[in-house]
């Protein structure tokens, strides 16, 4: 962990979610800029939000680490602890509030529904959280700033997608950033203190479950979008290319 980037970069985006997050709340802002953003005449609007949306599924991102097995082991346990804190987070927070979602509450000719269709669970989003506890983990550990700001733009462009898709308010994905973002801020933290899964076997466990989630994705997933599946086949191939030297370091090196 760098903990100059955890001072400029963990707090001060969190800062930023958090008035977002209270902007959106405290205002008449929310719905508006559903319709804004929704109705907006994107250019390949449905193939172009089905393809940045997937990168916030829990198992595209899955596939995104693979390529850092056996090379950066610190943020790949990091990550897998965040999946847990951050799934519990989201799931705690849907079932407690348990908002309905843009289809439930707008009319057909008032909104625009891209791939998978819901009607309650709305608040947070699970994918914007998931996207942000992925970019955090990059942003506060030793990477170039260039790979920092690409993830985070990424990042949220997976929130602006979920309200293109129809499936999110803004304030869904404001809250799943926050929450992302403060779950791997965490998530980091407990790695340091318990370092388990730095350990050789522990690494080997996780390679083992992301070739698992690369070789699903590959064979059948579109994370309930369609248009994605291309993408999503040629991500799968990609990493699992990627992974092969660190594959080859954690098994067949140690093994002799």
């Amino acid at each position: 962990m760098n903990d100059h980037a955890w001072q400029r970069w963990g707090y001060g985006t969190a800062v930023v979610l958090v008035l977002l997050l209270a902007a959106l709340w405290g205002s008449d802002g929310n719905a508006a800029l559903f319709r804004l953003v929704n109705g907006a005449p994107w250019p390949a609007g449905e193939w172009l939000w089905s393809n940045i949306t997937v990168l916030g599924d829990t198992m595209t991102l899955l596939c995104l680490l693979l390529p850092f097995v056996g090379r950066r082991p610190d943020l790949v346990w990091s990550i897998m602890v965040a999946v847990v804190v951050v799934s519990l987070l989201i799931h705690g927070a849907k079932m407690t509030f348990d908002m309905p979602r843009p289809p439930f509450t707008l009319s057909g000719d008032e909104i625009r529904v891209i791939g998978f269709k819901a009607i309650s669970g709305s608040f947070p989003s699970g994918h914007t959280a998931a996207a942000f506890a992925f970019a955090g983990a990059v942003c506060i550990m030793h990477f170039p700033v260039a790979a920092k700001v690409t993830v985070l733009l990424l990042a949220a462009a997976v929130g602006v997608s979920r309200v293109a898709v129809g499936i999110h308010w803004p304030l869904d994905v404001a809250a799943g950033a926050l929450m992302g973002w403060l779950g791997v801020m965490l998530s980091v933290w407990l790695g340091r203190r318990w370092p388990l899964g730095l350990r050789p076997g522990v690494q080997r466990g996780i390679a083992l479950l992301l070739v698992v989630a690369a070789l699903y994705t590959l064979w059948d997933y579109d994370g309930g979008y369609p248009l994605a599946r291309p993408l999503l086949v040629l991500l799968a191939l990609l990493v699992l290319a990627l992974a092969l030297p660190g594959l080859r370091t954690l098994f067949v090196r140690r093994a002799t």
